[in-house]
């Protein structure tokens, strides 16, 4: 028996493409103000590689310093970095990052906004050694 699409599923089928488009374009925008804030930063790569066997990505990354920024979005909207099985794999993933010698800074929208990521990445940079060594690590830590 060959099943039809009822009004009911194509309702459905709006929505979550709608939704989709709608996470898509907070994603963008979630970018946007990421790189508005590393404008002053050392040149960084985006959507880098960086496991020899596995295809796993940093949304930024430092090459020649091995640092890297991982952003998450849709932290308080069940969105994937937050539920069960996207949490444990994304654990998997920064754990292998930090085997092959990484440091990786992971940030919310809300660190975004005020300005810790920023802190977080000069922190970084300055502790592989690209700056003067007298100048301080920072103590804030929200």
């Amino acid at each position: 028996m060959k099943s039809t699409v009822t009004g009911k599923d194509e309702l459905v089928k709006a929505a979550k493409e709608r939704k989709r488009k709608h996470s898509k374009l907070l994603a963008i925008k979630l970018a946007e103000m990421v790189e508005a804030n590393l404008v002053d930063m050392p040149g960084y790569d985006k959507e880098v590689t960086f496991h020899p066997v596995k295809k796993w990505r940093f949304d930024y990354a430092w090459l020649d310093l091995k640092v890297a920024l991982e952003v998450h979005g849709g932290v308080f909207a069940n969105g994937r970095h937050t539920r069960g099985k996207g949490f444990t794999e994304d654990k998997v993933k920064m754990n292998n990052a930090q085997l092959l010698g990484w440091i990786v800074i992971e940030v919310t929208k809300a660190q975004v906004i005020n300005g810790q990521m920023l802190i977080w990445i000069k922190d970084a940079i300055l502790l592989r050694g690209k700056h003067a060594p007298d100048q301080a690590i920072s103590k804030n830590d929200t």
